[in-house]
């Protein structure tokens, strides 16, 4: 059996992920699927790195999969870092992928942190932003730091086909992944109850899991604005609301589809405060860039991830970058490191 095999044959629902079971079990079959695409026959000049630290966040429990995975395949050791309570993850990743070693610490026990980052070339660290900089102030390896993202869809028309996919983009990890949409937005029309019958539908089949008591307060508060300013509506477990363009904001909540209209000059007047933390863009509906068929390409003009819609929680394994760094080029010391 075939490490990944290994890794697909565990029940994801027994992780403790705060996800319902066939959540937890479809996201770990996506980044699975991802892993089998990375592409091992990559040729990378420069010498490969001794060990990596890989410090693992709790939004998305399968993040660390794919380059454990990669590192693991060409021969380089790995010391995973576990997040708070998501311990089997990591014990399970060390025990089917070799050369992965699995550790646990709680943020702050510095001598632990020290210990691994000593026996390392480089780290891979996956949280927020000062948790990022901490770690990288008492680094004495590089660090690449990945933080707070979030992605926006970007369609011509909300119908019944696109609602499919657009549920399915909130479904996959409750909505809270740095992938997954935190806005709709539409140039066209709009079909309400399509979009509601789809999140129906995605409740039914992957529902909903724990919801945190502060973001059941910040559900209501949206609902109240929508109920105000726009349109509602609301089932068991998820909420659509349609807000104006200008009352976008990057919120991560559970289960809960914002949309707003808009052309392209109005959608990047309304993602600038946050722009440099835009990760991933979805195209999607008829005159969609490049059809379903042709190259994918920002309608933003800028280097993030674009992919279809449906497919904001499921990145390909054989992309060469991940937040615009070229991750393995950087640590076999070849690629251009990112701005810290």
């Amino acid at each position: 059996m075939s490490p990944l095999d290994a890794l697909a044959a565990l029940d994801a629902a027994a992780f403790g992920t705060g996800l319902s079971p066939q959540n937890a079990r479809a996201c770990w079959a996506a980044a699975l699927e991802g892993a089998q695409q990375v592409p091992l026959d990559r040729e990378l000049q420069g010498e490969p790195p001794r060990c990596v630290t890989i410090v693992a966040s709790a939004n998305v429990f399968t993040a660390p999969i794919e380059w454990a995975w990669a590192l693991s395949a060409r021969g380089v050791r790995v010391i995973l870092k576990s997040a708070r309570g998501l311990a089997p993850v990591g014990e399970a990743v060390a025990a089917a992928l070799p050369g992965v070693e699995h550790r646990a610490w709680r943020g702050g026990e510095l001598a632990a942190e020290a210990a691994a980052l000593a026996e390392s070339s480089a780290a891979i660290v996956f949280g927020g932003a000062e948790t990022i900089a901490a770690i990288r102030q008492r680094s004495p390896v590089p660090v690449l730091g990945f933080g707070p993202r979030f992605g926006v869809a970007m369609l011509e028309q909300l119908g019944a086909v696109e609602a499919a996919d657009v549920a399915l983009d909130h479904a996959l990890y409750d909505g809270r992944g740095c992938m997954s949409p935190a806005g709709v937005f539409v140039r066209g029309e709009v079909n309400l109850a399509a979009v509601a019958e789809a999140m129906a539908a995605a409740e039914r089949g992957l529902p909903v899991g724990e919801v945190s008591g502060a973001e059941a307060g910040a559900l209501r508060a949206l609902e109240l604005l929508a109920r105000v300013e726009g349109r509602v509506v609301k089932g068991e477990g998820w909420l659509v609301v349609e807000l104006p363009i200008h009352r976008f904001a990057p919120r991560g909540l559970p289960r809960v589809v914002v949309i707003h209209r808009g052309d392209v000059s109005d959608v990047s007047a309304a993602l600038a405060p946050w722009r440099g933390e835009l990760g991933t863009v979805a195209v999607g509906g008829a005159g969609a860039v490049g059809g379903r068929t042709g190259e994918l390409t920002s309608p933003l003009g800028g280097t993030e991830r674009v992919c279809w819609v449906g497919e904001m929680q499921r990145p390909r394994g054989d992309r060469v970058l991940h937040d615009g760094v070229d991750v393995l080029g950087v640590l076999w010391g070849v690629g251009a490191r990112p701005h810290e």
